[in-house]
């Protein structure tokens, strides 16, 4: 437990107590002394200070400082503490997030499908400024005091151009197939996966592809994502057209998704409609806002300016009420009864019914038509991007070496190929993508272990099993 003694000193807030840690970086309370109020401080881990670290944790600030939406964890402020390590100070949500949420068992199809349109807003919001998530769970939802979510963690968020990091660190329950094998470059679909996936996990108590009482290390789940169809929820009160939207955003083939956190909360708001519930709005900055970034102070990176161009409104379905945007949403009650005839259902075609008349393809919930599929994703004997016939890559040799306070792990195996990636699951869980074969750990006198996997740069003749090697 971390005393008052071992936390940071910040000059104008007073520490209240230990929230949490993580591979990177802890998180406590602390009271701000003008205005009064208290906050959640995050902090950088002392033995992590590098470079590229400092550099990554101010342009987490700096993202979501800039968003400035509803709901998104807002920061106030970012600095160093007194002992040199960088800080971001943020809203302190008292509650929980939707892991603990969960602890009293799967949500209500209706704060599923309100928490769902909620958090694609804030996903619309972050790729309208060209910024992708990229670790979009439970985790990294918190809960506000009125019951509405809030996305935080964007420590691996990067620019939609720069998107193809091969270093970037994943939550491989919730990834998709393309963040892990590099079958497709990282775009919005990306993130709509990992949304779609977080709400299957709200439904069901438990990732989309973990198996209750099976293996579920990291290794074992990722080759279920990428090779197994996405189970059904197996609950009676979930919707087909819910089961299909799932479905259809936790595709294999990215193309195959919603194009867009936009096109997804569609759906999902045509769904509550269908369900009888009254659509939750989906909040986005007006196109008169303005959207201009403040300049950081000197010596903090900022994050480039990358915009995407904004969706174009779509017109409400005719028949559907006016909601005004401050207006209080019924969230669990049923809309009253309507005169027979009055409004027309089919029951699997009502979010096509209600998204044509919006204006949203139809696609998002039936699938694309046929002659617009993409061409089959390459079969295990070819490689698609280097044309030729390849041997799977051989078992990974892991090797360890300790250096003072750190350990280095270096990898071989045969029939490496170009363009080879490194998956890398560590102690606490985590999976690395790496492109190259080695990677440094901090080591504090206790045996390191690391399990390594390969995997083809196009998805294909992956070394399924992986191998782990341990230091000293």
């Amino acid at each position: 437990m971390t005393t008052l003694g071992s936390a940071p000193t910040i000059p104008g807030l007073v520490y209240k107590g230990f929230l949490g840690s993580g591979g990177f970086a802890d998180v406590y309370l602390y009271q701000s002394t003008s205005p009064i109020r208290e906050v959640a401080v995050k902090v950088l881990h002392s033995r992590v200070l590098s470079e590229p670290l400092v550099r990554q944790f101010a342009e987490e600030a700096n993202t979501m400082a800039a968003l400035e939406h509803p709901y998104v964890v807002r920061v106030y402020s970012s600095g160093l503490t007194t002992d040199g390590r960088p800080y971001i100070e943020m809203a302190y949500y008292a509650d929980e997030t939707l892991v603990q949420a969960l602890d009293k068992g799967p949500l209500p199809v209706a704060d599923v499908l309100r928490i769902g349109v909620q958090l694609a807003s804030a996903i619309e919001a972050a790729h309208r400024v060209g910024l992708l998530h990229r670790d979009i769970k439970p985790a990294n939802v918190l809960i506000d005091r009125f019951g509405d979510p809030a996305l935080t963690d964007f420590g691996v968020a990067s620019h939609l151009h720069e998107a193809d990091d091969q270093d970037a660190s994943l939550s491989v329950p919730w990834a998709p197939p393309e963040a892990m094998f590099a079958t497709a470059p990282l775009d919005r679909r990306g993130d709509v996966y990992s949304l779609a996936a977080t709400l299957w996990h709200l439904l069901v108590g438990h990732s989309p592809f973990e198996v209750p009482g099976g293996d579920n290390r990291p290794t074992a789940l990722m080759v279920r994502i990428r090779d197994l169809p996405v189970p059904p929820t197996g609950r009676a009160d979930v919707p087909d057209t819910l089961e299909r939207l799932l479905r259809q955003s936790m595709s294999n083939e990215p193309r195959l998704r919603p194009a867009s956190a936009e096109d997804f909360a569609r759906v999902l708001n045509a769904i509550e409609e269908e369900v009888r519930l009254r659509p939750t709005p989906f909040k986005v900055a007006r196109a008169s806002s303005r959207t201009a970034r403040a300049k950081p102070p000197a010596g903090v990176p900022a994050v480039p300016a990358t915009r995407l161009r904004p969706a174009t409104a779509a017109p409400p379905p005719p028949g559907t009420p006016g909601i005004p945007a401050d207006a209080t949403r019924r969230r669990d009650a049923a809309l009253p009864d309507e005169p027979a005839g009055s409004r027309k259902v089919v029951v699997w075609g009502i979010g096509l019914l209600v998204l044509v008349a919006a204006g949203v393809t139809a696609w998002v919930v039936l699938g694309p038509d046929p002659d617009e599929r993409p061409a089959p994703l390459p079969t295990p004997s070819q490689d698609s991007e280097l044309g030729i016939a390849l041997t799977p890559p051989g078992a990974p040799v892991v090797t360890g070496v300790v250096v003072g306070a750190q350990v280095t792990f270096t990898w071989q195996y045969d029939y490496a190929a170009p363009g080879d990636i490194s998956w890398v699951v560590t102690g606490t869980g985590a999976a690395q993508r790496l492109a190259e074969p080695t990677l440094s750990l901090p080591y504090d006198g206790h045996e390191v272990c690391i399990e390594v996997r390969i995997a083809r740069a196009s998805g294909g003749q992956a070394q399924t099993q992986g191998t782990r090697g341990c230091a000293p």
